[in-house]
C-alpha cells in the first residue's frame, strides 16, 4: 500500500481527504515545515477513519530521472547518474568516493532522456551530502532557456 502525498500550500496549509468518507479538511502544517526528515503524519477523520500520509514541502516537485552524467570539480571527474531533477537542481550519485563537501561548488554533465539526448551543462552548488557517493545539487542559474529549459516543459 502506497501511502498518499500531500502538499503544502505558500500559506503552510495542507489538504486532507479521508480515503472513507471522502470529507476533506484543511490544517496549518508550518511547524512541520523545518523538519529535516520526510513528514509522514497521521490524522483522523470526524468519521472515525485513520491515514496516514507524506507531507511534500518542496516548492518545485521532483522528477525521478536516470541520467548518466558527470560531476567536474577542480578538474577531477566524476562519473554517475542525476537521479531527480527539477527546475532548482539535481540529486546525483557519482560511482566512484569523492571528497566533495556541502558549500562547495562544481559543474555537472548530463545527458537529457528526450528523444534528441541532449547534453546539459551547469554549474551548481552542493546544498546537501547524503553519502560520499550521494549529493543534493542546486542549480546557479534557474533560468532554463535552452534545451533543459523544454525538457521542463514537456517532459515533466
Amino acid at each position: 500500500m502506497t501511502i498518499p502525498t500531500v502538499y503544502v500550500t505558500s500559506n503552510l496549509t495542507a489538504t486532507f481527504a479521508c480515503e472513507s468518507c471522502g470529507k476533506s479538511y484543511t490544517k496549518n502544517v508550518s511547524k512541520f515545515i523545518e523538519h529535516k526528515a520526510r513528514v509522514r503524519l497521521k490524522y483522523k477523520c470526524t468519521c472515525g477513519h485513520i491515514s496516514s500520509v507524506i507531507l511534500e514541502r518542496r516548492r518545485i516537485i521532483r522528477k525521478e530521472v536516470q541520467l548518466k552524467g558527470e560531476l567536474i570539480q577542480n578538474r577531477k571527474q566524476y562519473p554517475g547518474v542525476v537521479t531527480d531533477i527539477s527546475p532548482n537542481g539535481i540529486r546525483f550519485k557519482t560511482l566512484k568516493k569523492t571528497s566533495i563537501k556541502v558549500g562547495n561548488t562544481a559543474e555537472v554533465k548530463f545527458t537529457l532522456d528526450n528523444p534528441s539526448r541532449s547534453e546539459v551543462r551547469r554549474h551548481i552548488r552542493i546544498r546537501q551530502t547524503y553519502s560520499e557517493y550521494s549529493f543534493g545539487c542546486e542549480f546557479e542559474d534557474t533560468k532554463h532557456f535552452d534545451d533543459l529549459g523544454k525538457y521542463f516543459l514537456f517532459y515533466f
